[in-house]
């Protein structure tokens, strides 16, 4: 007997697991197929944002572009900032139960049919307006551009691409192709809004250097702005050459005929006539200048540095060390010059100097001029140049590679007064303008920066910095810049800190930067007209710092 019960309960669970199986497919059917008729409409209370309400099927990722059509035919485009998927409570489910299910549960419980709500899912998100679209313009929403239930999708190439194309009065960069485009949508940057300090971060292997090298090239071929650029890992020393045109189609999603290539390879040629690619005398080419500065055009305050000489710490030879240079009576003299005077100074101050610079192993640095020799310096003051390569990184010492660095800021503050367009592009600018400088080159540097950063732009003055981590860059110089270009970042720590300095970007938006993957960038500031989810492709020029190839790694035959 106890065994025909065991066997019956068992029996009787068994069939209770397959009713409830049963009851949660029929759920789970009914509840896709209600979320297959949610709603995709859009609606404004201000005309400056919208909120929306969408079935997950339609894609929607933050950033993207849609139209938003109302009622009466009027047209908007719209970006998405904030998406979520949200469970709604539907419709009341009701089901019966068959008799001779009924009898399968214990005696005492009565169960003759189940009840439950429907859970639907959705998406519910908010977004901005960014114009009203007509077949003449796109132009800026009112707080009359108010409107419910209007139907909601993605917005079409053609409409992204007047959008993106601006208003046409001044240059534009095209950098590449806008993200979540069904189709070709080309993003540019407005020219004019490097007259405003920007900003370019992303870790290692994001594609920033690449990216950068896009920024330079189109910013050579369609404007007049002088640049220099510190550059640290040689990775534009080719800035002037120009790739095969198999290897620019194979960067672009619009290849280039023949004859379009050649067109292109004439205006590249004719925009780099004026770029000068300054290196070290060991690896400088037939085309480069040698990298050299004078000691005198370093300040007084640099020059003591050089020689870790400090006032108070040692007075007499820093005493000593200020009489040789007054006694030179000049400003432009050479480290020759100077060890000579020293020389033939025979006090015990000056000995000592001597000592200081044979331990320091100062004369032996390549980077110093030799009587008569020009400087860099001396190209900075000349009204000739358009683009300057320093190619610091292959320097022998930090020390050089700082002594350059603060020669070439240094001029372009003391000179600030010429009122010169100028772009100061610092690659890896942590090493320049750091939090924390290490030495007093390094404050230096970081102080001029910092006065660039807050004063430069009146004196036409522009920074573009680089770098890996913004937690590293000064946070006074980071305050002052107006425009980002943002690569794929995973710190959360540097998201929210450039989330509290570039407010103009929405936070949601700086945090997809997580998923980033090659080339790709949200940018925002001055040279785009709202914050812009971007790829860059159409590299040109020969990338001089590339990785080493891992051909080592190809399967063996």
């Amino acid at each position: 007997m106890d065994g025909h019960e065991t066997d019956d309960s068992g029996l009787n669970e068994q069939k209770i697991a397959e009713l409830r199986g049963d009851l949660r497919a029929i759920q789970e059917y009914l509840e896709r197929q209600a979320a297959q008729n949610v709603p995709q409409v859009a609606y404004s209370i201000d005309g400056r944002t919208f909120s929306y309400e969408a079935p997950l099927s339609l894609s929607l990722p933050v950033g993207s572009y849609v139209q938003i059509q109302t009622d009466d035919d009027e047209q908007y485009l719209g970006q998405i900032i904030t998406k979520d998927v949200v469970k709604r409570e539907g419709v009341e489910l009701g089901l019966e139960l068959e008799v001779e299910r009924q009898e399968l549960f214990p005696a005492g419980i009565g169960l003759s049919g189940v009840k439950d709500r429907l859970r639907v899912s959705a998406l519910e998100g908010s977004g901005v307006l960014l114009g009203n679209v007509t077949a003449d313009a796109i132009s800026p929403t009112s707080d009359t551009d108010t409107f419910q239930g209007a139907a909601i999708r993605r917005a079409d190439a053609s409409v992204v691409s007047r959008y993106l194309a601006g208003s046409g009065e001044r240059a534009t960069l095209p950098i590449g192709q806008a993200s979540y485009v069904d189709g070709d949508a080309t993003v540019r940057l407005d020219a004019g809004g490097f007259a405003r300090h920007t900003f370019l971060c992303g870790q290692s292997g994001s594609g920033k250097t690449f990216s950068l090298g896009i920024v330079l090239e189109q910013l050579l071929l369609q404007t007049d702005l002088r640049i220099i650029v510190l550059d640290p890992n040689s990775d534009f020393v080719s800035l002037n050459r120009l790739r095969p045109r198999d290897e620019v189609n194979r960067l672009r999603s619009d290849p280039l005929s023949a004859d379009a290539y050649e067109r292109l390879s004439e205006r590249y040629s004719d925009a780099t006539e004026g770029l000068t690619v300054y290196r070290p005398e060991a690896v400088a080419g037939e085309s480069d200048e040698v990298l050299r500065v004078r000691f005198g055009d370093l300040s007084r305050t640099e020059q003591a540095t050089v020689l870790q000489l400090d006032p108070l710490d040692n007075p007499a030879e820093f005493n000593a060390f200020w009489h040789v240079l007054d006694g030179l009576g000049q400003q432009e003299y050479s480290w020759d010059e100077v060890q000579t005077a020293i020389a033939h100074n025979f006090t015990a101050e000056a000995r000592q100097l001597g000592l200081r610079i044979e331990n320091l192993g100062l004369a032996e640095w390549d980077v110093w001029c030799s009587p008569g020799e020009s400087s860099l310096v001396d190209t900075l003051a000349d009204d000739e140049w358009r683009c300057l390569v320093l190619d610091t990184g292959t320097l022998d010492s930090v020390a050089e590679q700082r002594v350059v660095t603060n020669a070439v800021l240094t001029h372009l503050w003391r000179e600030r007064h010429h009122r010169r367009p100028t772009l100061v592009v610092v690659d890896e600018a942590h090493n320049v303008c750091p939090q924390h400088p290490d030495d007093e080159l390094h404050a230096i540097s970081t102080d001029t920066v910092v006065s660039i950063a807050a004063e430069g732009r009146k004196f036409g003055l522009y920074l573009l910095l680089s770098t890996q981590r913004p937690s590293k860059i000064q946070e006074n110089i980071l305050s002052q810049c107006s425009n980002l270009l943002l690569m794929r970042m995973n710190s959360r720590s540097d998201l929210s800190q450039l989330a509290s300095i570039f407010s103009q970007v929405p936070a949601n938006l700086l945090s997809e930067a997580t998923k980033f993957g090659l080339g790709e960038t949200v940018l925002g500031g001055k040279f785009v007209q709202n914050p812009t989810f971007a790829t860059f492709e159409g590299r040109l020029s020969v990338e001089g710092g590339s990785d080493v190839p891992t051909t080592w790694a190809e399967r063996r035959e």
